[in-house]
């Protein structure tokens, strides 16, 4: 399941060519981008990649697939983020619903970072047509897995995949520090 917003002929068309695009494979350098928090503070991808890999996922306050999601964004930020993932959800919400995000996400006690992308300028470089947009970024900033909608075996595929690009740990040892 995903949200759409609604499209006119131009938004279509771009809807196909994400999805071609999606087609072709997830790999590509992740489109930097600077975003405020829900508290102000300005965040980037750059400053957030030096600590390890990224969840990037995209999602608004009315779509209920994005929001059925989250618990297990949730868990996979407190599974690994000794290890270095981060977990960002950008929030697409509009100006006039951007004042329900902050209290939807503290009243849930979600704990990962919270970004706000009120125009859809970052959005639109990741091609997030329909949300939820969810998009794994390796350290080394290369896009390594992305997903789009709302399906309860994406949560193992994200995990799987999150997995791969963590740093290796020799047997017995505890966290790899770099």
């Amino acid at each position: 399941m995903s949200c759409t917003r609604k499209l006119g002929i131009a938004g279509f068309g771009l809807l196909v060519i994400a999805l071609v695009g999606l087609s072709i494979g997830a790999e590509g350098k992740a489109p930097d981008f600077a975003l405020a928090n829900i508290d102000g503070k300005d965040v980037n991808l750059t400053n957030l990649l030096a600590h390890g890999p990224v969840i990037i996922d995209f999602w608004a306050t009315w779509c209920k697939p994005c929001i059925k999601g989250f618990p297990a964004l949730q868990q996979l930020h407190e599974k690994y983020k000794e290890q270095g993932l981060t977990v960002v959800a950008i929030s697409v919400d509009s100006p006039k619903s951007r004042s329900r995000v902050a209290p939807f996400i503290k009243s849930q006690k979600f704990t990962f970072e919270v970004l706000l992308d009120t125009e859809g300028k970052v959005a639109q470089k990741y091609n997030a047509v329909a949300i939820p947009r969810t998009v794994l970024v390796s350290r080394e900033g290369q896009i390594v897995y992305t997903s789009v909608g709302y399906r309860p075996t994406n949560e193992e595929k994200l995990d799987e995949a999150v997995r791969s690009v963590l740093p290796k740990k020799a047997a017995g040892e505890g966290p790899v520090v770099e």
